[in-house]
């Protein structure tokens, strides 16, 4: 084969390397989230069955049809750049179970006290001060119980909240029952001071619904 000819050849499969490379990074960065998704479920969840029991985790509280908008907006699709995309996801998953867990039985525990509260909502009298301090209390609470703290509950905690053996035992055994929260405050401590910091504001917005007993407290 001529010199000439070798030259042309060499040229015309560099060109067509370099095209093939351009038409994969353009396919890569141009993939539709959904696909992405598809992508990164697919990859983490085989053989994977801790990671598909924590998505089952949370499709209980997030129906079937919005999961996949859901967990979308929440960022699942930043594992992709993870250097261990299933522990990324399962964490998501976790995380994201334990926030709506946790919301929910905050709700359950009001929703038990709502009549009793409606009752003497007219009686309740608290300063500012009191109030902050409680939203802290009952944030401390909280985290006392997930923690099994039993000597700062049934010393510091249930004298301070006015609260029966059997508040305290209801109160108990619903938060101590979510094993999935324990593991993820056991695997980074720092997600309880999270709690505590969410649950101060969320109860500074409204802290008849959220101070624990407070209708006993300032009746």
């Amino acid at each position: 084969m001529k010199i000439s000819n070798i030259f042309i050849c060499a040229i015309i499969s560099i060109l067509v390397a370099s095209c093939a490379q351009n038409t994969s990074t353009k396919n890569k960065d141009t993939i539709s989230e959904s696909d992405q998704l598809f992508l990164l479920k697919q990859q983490t969840e085989t053989n994977n069955s801790y990671v598909v029991d924590a998505k089952k985790q949370l499709l209980q509280f997030v129906s079937d049809k919005d999961f996949d908008n859901y967990v979308t907006k929440r960022g699942i699709l930043n594992c992709k750049s993870d250097n261990n995309q299933s522990f990324c996801v399962l964490s998501f998953y976790l995380n994201e179970y334990y926030k709506l867990r946790y919301d929910m039985q905050l709700k359950k525990v009001i929703e038990e006290k709502q009549v009793e509260h409606d009752i003497e909502l007219s009686k309740i009298k608290a300063s500012k001060n009191n109030i902050e301090n409680y939203c802290q209390y009952s944030a401390d609470f909280v985290a006392a119980i997930y923690t099994k703290d039993t000597t700062k509950i049934t010393q510091y905690f249930q004298p301070k909240f006015r609260m029966s053996e059997q508040d305290i035992s209801k109160l108990q055994a619903k938060i101590t029952q979510d094993d999935y929260s324990h593991f993820l405050i056991d695997e980074n401590p720092s997600i309880l001071q999270e709690m505590k910091t969410d649950y101060v504001e969320k109860c500074l917005n409204d802290p008849k619904n959220n101070i624990i007993n407070y209708f006993n407290i300032f009746r």
